[in-house]
């Protein structure tokens, strides 16, 4: 009697990380502080109170779309994978790991807007989760081969080039973080640009590139 293959489904595995990123966008959503007005005071101090508040308001909105961006290449990939096993289980646990200690890493950031060590941990943290996701991205593409054989390898490439580009991005981000503090912040900005570039764009980018690249080659010869 032939034995049976079971599949091990990426479900549960999904609903996991999906619960796990709701948490944490919820968790920075707690961290908002209330200014404090006071109708004892003219328009002028109460806008200074909003403005105290603006590191927060500004690093959770940065790091609500940096989540948003792991979360929708974590979303494609587990469109392509199609089979789990325990490995790619624990790499995307590490992975979610270093996403729920995004909150931590805005708090400091938000108290200490202008002390490096709070920006090297900003960028320490988005670090490691570029590096989790790119382990977790190269374990299914290359090592595993979990991802379906019409993928091709053009999407394959592109995904961790752009993880390799973010993760060698901000790791300049910190070691510029221990002098300038707010150029650092633009370079992690930076790094949220790559990955938000729509995908057509992208492919425009490309054939331009492709196509310099042939009419060099013609002209050189």
């Amino acid at each position: 009697m032939a034995s049976k293959t079971f599949f091990i489904t990426t479900t549960r595995l999904e609903n996991f990380s999906d619960g796990v990123f709701a948490i944490v966008l919820t968790l920075l959503a707690f961290q908002f502080k209330v200014p404090k007005f006071s109708s004892d005071v003219n328009l002028t101090q109460n806008i200074y109170e909003l403005v105290k508040i603006a590191p927060y308001l500004l690093g959770f909105i940065f790091s609500f779309f940096f989540i948003a961006v792991f979360w929708v290449n974590h979303h494609h990939l587990y469109h392509a994978v199609k089979e789990t096993n325990s490995t790619l289980l624990w790499y995307n646990i590490y992975f979610l790991f270093w996403i729920t200690m995004l909150p931590f890493a805005i708090a400091m950031v938000g108290d200490h807007p202008l002390v490096p060590l709070a920006a090297v941990s900003l960028g320490f943290v988005l670090l490691m989760a570029s590096i989790a996701a790119y382990l977790l991205l190269r374990y299914s593409y290359v090592k595993s081969k979990l991802v379906d054989e019409t993928l091709s390898n053009d999407s394959i490439d592109s995904g961790l080039s752009k993880n390799i580009t973010a993760i060698i991005i901000t790791f300049l981000g910190i070691l510029v973080a221990f002098k300038w503090v707010y150029v650092s912040y633009c370079i992690y900005f930076g790094v949220l640009i790559i990955f938000i570039i729509p995908l057509k764009m992208e492919k425009r980018i490309r054939s331009s590139r492709n196509r310099t690249e042939k009419e060099n080659n013609l002209n050189n010869l």
